[in-house]
């Protein structure tokens, strides 16, 4: 089993992103699936090395991200706090669940719609989470991420 900080480092390691690089994916949508890939992995690292963390802002500095995952991740953490101060919605927004892969993630697939990729766990292939991509005037970006602007029907199967 993973510790915390081996996991960490595993993500961060080049080696590791190069493998992550080299996965099979559709010409159409294999920068879309880095994208992603650079992005959850980035944000598995916050999650493990920062327990006491700020997603919001997280997200509001991390270059990868669209303004509008920022905003509707503040949003819907607003409401989900409102309704449970403690808990909240008591799952990760970004990842709609309440665990995580503990090696990083993969592409699974390209869609289920347009502009999205699904990925999966490495060493937990059943765990999917479903990623937007979007034009930005700083370029493309993650703009939806597991409940955060990602349709019940574009969601990962639970």
């Amino acid at each position: 089993m993973a510790t915390p900080h081996s996991r960490a480092r595993l993500l961060r390691s080049p080696l590791f992103s190069l493998a992550l690089l080299a996965s099979p994916a559709f010409a159409d949508c294999r920068e879309d699936a880095e994208l992603a890939v650079a992005f959850m992995n980035q944000y598995l690292v916050l999650i493990v090395e920062t327990p006491e963390r700020d997603v919001t802002q997280w997200l509001r500095e991390q270059p990868l991200a669209s303004a509008e995952l920022a905003e509707a991740y503040a949003a819907e953490q607003a409401r989900g706090r409102a309704i449970d101060a403690e808990m909240g919605w008591g799952v990760d927004l970004l990842l709609d669940a309440q665990d995580s892969p503990d090696q990083g993630f993969t592409l699974a697939q390209c869609g289920p719609a347009p502009d999205h990729v699904q990925l999966r766990g490495i060493d937990w292939a059943e765990f999917r989470v479903t990623l937007r991509l979007a034009e930005t005037p700083q370029g493309r970006r993650v703009a939806g991420a597991g409940r955060i602007n990602i349709g019940e029907a574009e969601r990962a199967p639970r």
